[in-house]
């Protein structure tokens, strides 16, 4: 019998690579997509997908990388290329790999993608409104492949050591992050991967169309307590 096949989009991200090995591990066939195929290409999509139609059963798709810069700073190649590789291609992504598992009747198709969503990067425009619009596509797509027992997930994952590459002068969210996490420090590599596995599973179809704010609690302004005056408070690190 062939294994299950997980397909992801994108092994650019940490995240990505690491839920690639944990898959496999857990005896998945995991195959990434080329970086010769561009994900906003249905047609070069569906060619690629092909071979694995009979055995697809999952489909990670990670945030692309961040193009960063204000408003002012942004050139008309930088929005082409936002546009190709957030919403086009998280919008060509789940019509091929939906509708392939839609004929299957199971299958789940994950947003790996960024509490940034909701919430600004700060000189970072671009990167949010794209995160905010695959947000949206994947609630929409949950109403149309959802009664073919596809099951759609939105994960926005907290930050990393490898975003605060990301800082800006505007923006405190990247200033002592590990202290805005309840067990004060950055998470562990490979935290997502039971989660990221789980959602793959019949047990997390009730999940599905569901924003899951897989950051740790981190956005919900977890911080130190000080003392003031012989009163306790919280406020922000």
């Amino acid at each position: 019998m062939e294994k299950k096949t997980v397909i992801i989009t994108d092994l650019r991200s940490r995240e990505a690579r690491d839920a690639q090995a944990y898959l496999e591990g857990l005896g998945y066939r995991v195959v990434a997509v080329p970086e010769t195929v561009p994900l906003w290409d249905e047609n070069a999509l569906s060619s690629f997908a092909e071979p694995y139609r009979n055995q697809l059963c999952g489909v990670l798709h990670p945030a692309p990388p961040r193009i960063l810069g204000g408003i002012d700073t942004v050139t008309e190649e930088d929005w082409l290329k936002a546009r190709e590789e957030g919403p086009i291609a998280a919008f060509a992504v789940a019509k091929v790999f939906c509708g392939i598992m839609r004929d299957n009747r199971e299958g789940s198709m994950i947003f790996l993608n960024s509490i940034h969503a909701e919430k600004p990067v700060g000189k970072g425009f671009l990167y949010s409104m794209g995160c905010g619009a695959v947000q949206m596509l994947a609630r929409e797509i949950n109403l149309d492949y959802g009664t073919d027992n596809v099951n759609v997930f939105f994960v926005q994952r907290g930050i990393t050591e490898d975003d605060l590459s990301s800082r800006s002068d505007v923006s405190s969210l990247y200033c002592g992050v590990d202290m805005r996490y309840p067990l004060r420090k950055m998470p562990d590599q490979g935290n997502l991967n039971g989660l990221l596995a789980f959602l793959l599973t019949p047990a997390a179809q009730p999940l599905s169309g569901s924003d899951l704010r897989a950051d740790g609690g981190m956005t919900m302004f977890y911080t130190h307590r000080h003392k003031v005056e012989g009163r306790a408070y919280y406020g922000s690190t």
